[in-house]
Formats: C-alpha cells, sequence, structure tokens
C-alpha cells in the first residue's frame, strides 16, 4: 500500500487557511457591529463623564476683530451696505449678564455644534434690531449655569458684529419642555428670551424649562429693506 504525504506546502496551507478565514470573518462582524456599538458606547462615555463633552468643530467667528468700544448704541437704523448677516453656526456677538457672571458668545443656529461652544440663536425667530422676539438658549452645565441668579429689572447687554443692544429683565418662569406658551414669535416688539433645562445641575436633557424674559431697551435697529 503507498503512503501519500503532505510535504510543507499542504501544512503550510491547513495552518493558513484556517487563520486567513477567522480574520476575514472577524473583519465582517466588526463592519456589521461597529455602527451599533460606537454610539451605545458613547452614550456610556456621556454618562460616566464628568466634564461636558468638547466637539473639534471650530465655527465661523466673525466678532474675533471687532473692537466692542466702536460699535454703533444708538437707535437710529443701520443701512444695509455695511451690515451683514450672520451665516448658520457663526459667531455673531457677546451676551454678558454681570449679576449672574454670564458672558458668553452667541452662534447663528441651536444645533448641537452651536451649543457645545456658547450661546444659540433659534433660526427662526430674529437677531438683535430686527424688532422680533430672540429666542437663546444653551445647557444648563455650561454658560447659562447661573441664569437662575437672574433677577427682573437685571440688564442683558448683548455686543454684536453690527452694535450695542440693551435688554432689561422683565420677568422669570419655569415651565415644561412642551409648553408652546413659553414663547410668541408673533410679537410686532423686540423682546429677547433665555432659556436652558432646568434643574441646573442636572446632566442631560430634563422635563423641564426655565425661561428669562427680557424687553428691548436700546441699541441700533436693523433696516429690513435688505
Amino acid at each position: 500500500m503507498k503512503i501519500i504525504g503532505i510535504n510543507r506546502y499542504g501544512i503550510m496551507n491547513l495552518i493558513i487557511s484556517p487563520v486567513a478565514f477567522f480574520l476575514i470573518g472577524v473583519s465582517v462582524v466588526a463592519a456589521v457591529a461597529l455602527p451599533i456599538v460606537r454610539p451605545l458606547m458613547a452614550s456610556v462615555e456621556l454618562v460616566v463623564r464628568d466634564n461636558p463633552p468638547q466637539f473639534d468643530w471650530v465655527p465661523r467667528d466673525s466678532f474675533a476683530e471687532i473692537v466692542e468700544e466702536d460699535l454703533p448704541e444708538a437707535n437710529d437704523p443701520i443701512q444695509p451696505a455695511p451690515l451683514t448677516i450672520p451665516a448658520h453656526g457663526e459667531r455673531y456677538g457677546q451676551l454678558r449678564i454681570s449679576s449672574a457672571g454670564i458672558d458668553a458668545p452667541m452662534y447663528f443656529g441651536d444645533s448641537k455644534r452651536e451649543l457645545s461652544q456658547g450661546i444659540g440663536t433659534y433660526l427662526g425667530g430674529g437677531i438683535p434690531g430686527e424688532g422680533r422676539t430672540i429666542l437663546v438658549s444653551t445647557h444648563n452645565n455650561m454658560d447659562f449655569h447661573t441664569l437662575g441668579d437672574v433677577k427682573v429689572g437685571d440688564e442683558v447687554l448683548i455686543s454684536t458684529t453690527y452694535g450695542k443692544y440693551v435688554y432689561k429683565v422683565v420677568d422669570i418662569k419655569l415651565t415644561t419642555n412642551v409648553d408652546t406658551t413659553a414663547y410668541d414669535f408673533d410679537r410686532k416688539d423686540e423682546n429677547l428670551i433665555m432659556y436652558t433645562c432646568y434643574p441646573f445641575d442636572m446632566l442631560g436633557l430634563t422635563p423641564q424649562r426655565y425661561f428669562v424674559y427680557a424687553n428691548y431697551v436700546s441699541g441700533p435697529k436693523l433696516d429690513l429693506a435688505f
């Protein structure tokens, strides 16, 4: 009887083939599972982290080169020529409330990206000087962490790329996240609404919202003819 031997190439095939199939299988499983596992890992990291998440996105900053002392303060209309409407995601101002220690940049838009950098401006409302309801917000564990220290009668100062604005706080309200009566975009006068999640020391979204309302006092009016 003739015995058939196994040469060294056959031995290598017996070893390499199973290893290759194993690596291919692991790669396929990883490709399928990664989109599912990655969000879960991110959620766990968000819960256990001590500090708010940081983002690599760097917004456009048209406010950086502004000399605030040179900004107009009068209530006269601004002509269209020197005015540039902010782009989505652009930093266009700075909001300050000295009584609460708030001094934060303002961005045009209120998506996760803008709120990770400072105070976001709701695109469905107005901007300072436009004569409409301005709705701004940010996280309760960031720039609006001390919004509860604001009192009726306090001043809110907003410096934009086109002028300085002053608002006076007239009301404060604690309500739910589904209360549509907390804001009115049909008002014909300029007013500022600031809000954040409540309680202030809670991480993540909560069912309550803390609103601070302020009326326009001074600042240049935009020429809506443009």
